[in-house]
């Protein structure tokens, strides 16, 4: 745990609030914190992430690292931040690209030294031809070293022998960045309000556009477009368009199908805001009408829904609001006959598939995972999936309780498949997700995306051009 509580702000979701961008003095707090969490006599190398090609001499579209986002907002690659204390001593150095005129008539102008100096406010720079002698300079001095393998390979084969040479001890920076990442201060909460602003008009325009007959690729085109009009740099992850039978497919993002009368659109697509996520999926009739069986389901995952974010306040764990939906849909779907009353928890679905793998005359009996195969949620903020979700970054991202400041997603869903003979016919090929952006206040939470309706009647009168 961090030994100071950030600022938590209290957000208003349907207000676009706006700023250009989070003070430098932020981002030096930031680095001084971190250089306090720091063992005596250490120095850390925050990397940047490396370029990518996309095919032959084309790169994709360059994203930094989101903690040297964090410590200094910094966006350019072949970049590496330096912090230090030794001998007590507070420093904040950089190593960026060097200003060439030739380089920058074809991709961009650059900072360079000098403006990594002037506008980011290190104390000294050096060009990125001259990190093999600045790290065997530093490393001479120090005692331990912050430095994360696995970011950045370029580097870390010019990094990895200067690290053997030296008697320093390695650590990893993320158990510092990660945790203070997991609170957001006032700054953060207003850009991700922001995001999720932008993202829930984006819905709104989808469903207001959606006809019978439309491709799912021209939709995406429509929601991305707001988000670019709207100021973010675009997606924060691959949107996902998904109607009919594609609603079952968790990651569905080829967006090529037909849009047919009768059935569901699955929408899961947000916008990056000035580097920060937001994530929102909306489940709604292509023909602007729910049918009965539609509205069996998406009833139940709205009930599910609501019921986890009740429940969240300080305190509470993503593995609570979890457990919470999975209660309220395994009551729903036992009442709606697609689950057995015997299935009524989790215990009893796991004595059941035990004793069905041993009977092979036996049918597999109809779980709810078999149905809702995915967390109930995941923290947001620089990353979509950010620090604290599942186990890759935090042993105890489920079982954490929240804090004031917390952002993160509620989205359960129930996917039938169409081949599944085991399922009410009228429910197969029926997938339905409900998700939103909430952060936690000091006294219960607060939704980011409420400016996209999900409630069946609002759906329908949104498109049915009765706003």
């Amino acid at each position: 745990m961090l030994k100071k509580k950030k600022k938590t702000a209290s957000v208003k979701p349907k207000l676009l609030q706006v700023i250009d961008s989070i003070p430098e003095k932020i981002f030096a707090q930031r680095r001084k914190h971190f250089i306090g969490q720091m063992l005596p006599d250490s120095v850390a190398f925050i990397l940047s992430n490396p370029e990518r090609i996309r095919s032959n001499d084309t790169e994709y579209p360059y994203r930094q690292s989101s903690d040297v986002l964090y410590l200094s907002n910094f966006p350019e690659p072949q970049t590496v931040l330096i912090l230090s204390n030794i001998d007590k001593k507070i420093e904040f150095k950089m190593i960026v690209r060097p200003r060439n005129r030739e380089r920058e008539i074809w991709t961009g102008r650059r900072f360079g030294v000098e403006g990594a100096i002037e506008k980011f406010a290190c104390q000294e720079a050096y060009t990125i031809d001259q990190f093999v002698p600045v790290i065997r300079e530093i490393l001479a001095q120090a005692k331990n070293i912050y430095y994360k393998f696995g970011r950045n390979e370029e580097l870390d084969k010019l990094f990895e022998p200067e690290w053997k040479r030296s008697s320093c001890s390695l650590h990893n920076p993320e158990s510092i960045t990660h945790e203070m990442r997991m609170v957001k201060d006032v700054s953060e909460l207003v850009l991700m309000n922001q995001a999720a602003a932008i993202s829930a008009e984006a819905h709104c325009t989808a469903m207001k556009l959606c006809k019978t007959g439309m491709m799912e690729y021209q939709l995406q085109a429509e929601i991305e477009r707001v988000f670019k009009s709207k100021g973010a740099s675009g997606p924060a992850y691959g949107s996902i368009v998904a109607g009919g039978t594609n609603t079952i497919i968790l990651h569905y993002t080829e967006n090529n199908m037909p849009l047919k009368n009768g059935e569901l659109l699955l929408i899961d697509a947000a916008c990056e805001y000035q580097g920060y996520a937001s994530d929102i999926t909306r489940t709604f009739p292509i023909n602007g009408k729910f049918t009965e069986a539609q509205l069996d389901i998406y009833n139940l995952v709205l009930e599910a829904q609501k019921a986890a974010i009740s429940i969240a306040k300080p305190g509470v764990t993503l593995k609570q609001l979890h457990e919470k939906a999975s209660q309220v849909l395994r009551k729903g779907l036992i009442e709606l006959g697609v689950l057995s009353p015997l299935m009524a928890s989790a215990e009893a679905e796991e004595k059941a598939l035990k004793h069905g793998s041993k009977n092979d005359n036996k049918a597999t009996p109809i779980v709810l995972r078999d149905l809702y195969m995915h967390g109930t949620g995941h923290w947001l903020g620089l990353d979509v999936h950010d620090v604290g979700t599942i186990g890759t970054r935090s042993k105890h991202a489920k079982t954490r309780p929240m804090e004031a400041g917390m952002v993160f997603t509620v989205e359960p869903g129930l996917y039938f498949d169409p081949e599944d003979k085991r399922l009410p016919k009228k429910y197969r090929g029926i997938g339905v997700r409900i998700e939103d952006d909430v952060v936690i206040t000091k006294s219960g939470c607060e939704v980011l995306t409420s400016g996209v309706p999900k409630e069946p009647d609002e759906i329908e009168e949104l498109m049915a051009g009765s706003d």
